[in-house]
């Protein structure tokens, strides 16, 4: 665990100290690997169109936002930009392209495939292939043959309705006999009966023969007196 926490440590001194270090840490961030940050991502690109921005700039606070609860480490967005402008570089894939699949599968109109036209305006290919599928062809999925040949029919199990059925007994019968045995009080073959007595021996005694120590609270302790040997106010002596 020393090997990561070190390694973090000297990236975050590197971002600090270098604003190419940061930006090249924070594209090599694995993000298509990061659940959480599909998760959010997806979010963000739902409420994109009541904000008024675009899907890109959406995903770039929502990458901002992770990347600094993962590295505590803080990115500024249109420095990023111009960063990139001067480098002509794009931005590096956010979204796993099993992610881009089962949302052309799960969705059937290409306009409402958000992390489609994401990677559409980032500039990535791989997102107009995922607009271009239709819903029903198959996302590269390897389907194995047993699979396809099982039946399509929902398979279910009718459950009998009544409780028992004739000749056939619903218990064991050695259950059905110690059932019997506890109701009646008698005594369980194989069972050995023990007393609930308990035997004391007359050599062994409960009571200690050392001397209790004093306590804590007991030592050096003022002597106690006998209030009633004292003389009574006003009396003589």
């Amino acid at each position: 665990m020393a090997a990561p926490e070190a390694s973090l440590a000297d990236v975050q001194r590197r971002a600090a100290e270098n604003p190419d270090a940061r930006y090249r840490a924070f594209d090599s961030y694995p993000w298509t690997k990061d659940r959480i940050f599909t998760e959010q991502l997806s979010g963000a690109l739902e409420n994109a169109q009541f904000d008024g921005l675009s899907l890109s700039e959406k995903a770039l606070h929502a990458r901002i936002q992770r990347f600094g609860q993962q590295t505590q480490i803080t990115v500024d967005g249109y420095a990023y930009k111009q960063w990139l402008a001067q480098n002509n570089q794009q931005p590096p894939r956010i979204v796993a392209e099993q992610t881009l699949a089962i949302e052309a599968m799960t969705v059937p109109n290409p306009e409402d495939r958000r992390l489609a036209r994401l990677l559409v305006e980032l500039g990535d290919p791989l997102g107009q292939a995922a607009l271009q599928q239709t819903a029903s062809e198959p996302a590269n999925i390897q389907v194995p043959s047993w699979q396809n040949a099982a039946p399509t029919a929902e398979l279910y199990i009718e459950k009998d309705a009544s409780p028992t059925v004739p000749d056939k007994e619903p218990y064991p019968k050695k259950f059905e006999e110690i059932v019997e045995f506890l109701q009646t009080g008698k005594p369980i073959p194989g069972i050995r009966q023990i007393p609930d007595t308990v035997i004391e021996n007359p050599e062994i005694s409960t009571r200690g023969r050392l001397t209790a120590p004093l306590k804590p609270w007991e030592i050096n302790r003022a002597p106690s007196y006998n209030y009633s040997e004292l003389p009574a106010e006003g009396g003589g002596t």
